[in-house]
């Protein structure tokens, strides 16, 4: 607890207009203070919005989270790409599952394990792109599928880490450090 990298969680250092950016939430401050410990050394930084378990009033709890969300993932991205240090750091933003195609009885949406979105930045990783898609209706038979495995080995691909390398445990045992490959059209060969 006595580390010099614990001012980086003090965001009240940074100028109004940039806190202002990030929006006046606990995920903007997280991300503002994520940027912060990224500058000062940590390399791996998780930032938490809760609340996107919408089995009812799905459009409501969405489009409040997105007012806080979308301001504060976009000044991130901003702010690293302004400091020269996006294309050294990759950024993810996801769930650990989708949701219904469609609505339920509540107006929520319920667990989806079948399809799901993540945003992809940084890092080198090539921007502008939709990689995989589900079918038209969001169903169980996607187009172009895209295993999260190869999402976990184009993330480790693109922080220096090779995907296809094992790991040994300290008692001797082997295994992947990731059982997909990383996905081409992102970060290429």
């Amino acid at each position: 607890m006595s580390s010099d990298q614990l001012a980086a969680f003090d965001v009240s250092r940074e100028p109004v207009a940039v806190r202002r950016e990030y929006g006046d939430t606990p995920f903007g401050r997280g991300c503002l203070a994520a940027r912060r410990l990224l500058e000062v050394g940590v390399r791996c930084v998780e930032v938490t919005l809760d609340g996107w378990d919408s089995h009812a009033n799905n459009h409501a709890i969405c489009q409040r989270l997105v007012g806080v969300l979308d301001p504060a993932f976009a000044a991130l991205l901003r702010d690293l790409r302004r400091r020269n240090t996006l294309r050294d750091t990759v950024v993810l933003c996801l769930g650990e599952f989708g949701r219904t195609p469609v609505v339920n009885a509540l107006g929520g949406r319920d667990h989806w394990p079948h399809g799901f979105s993540a945003a992809v930045a940084g890092g080198g990783i090539r921007g502008g792109l939709a990689v995989g898609e589900t079918d038209p209706a969001g169903g169980r038979q996607p187009r172009d599928p895209v295993p999260v495995a190869n999402l976990h080995a184009t993330v480790l691909h693109a922080v220096g880490i090779d995907p296809s390398r094992n790991l040994r445990s300290p008692i001797g045992r082997t295994f992947p450090r990731s059982e997909g490959t990383p996905i081409t059209a992102l970060v290429g060969t």
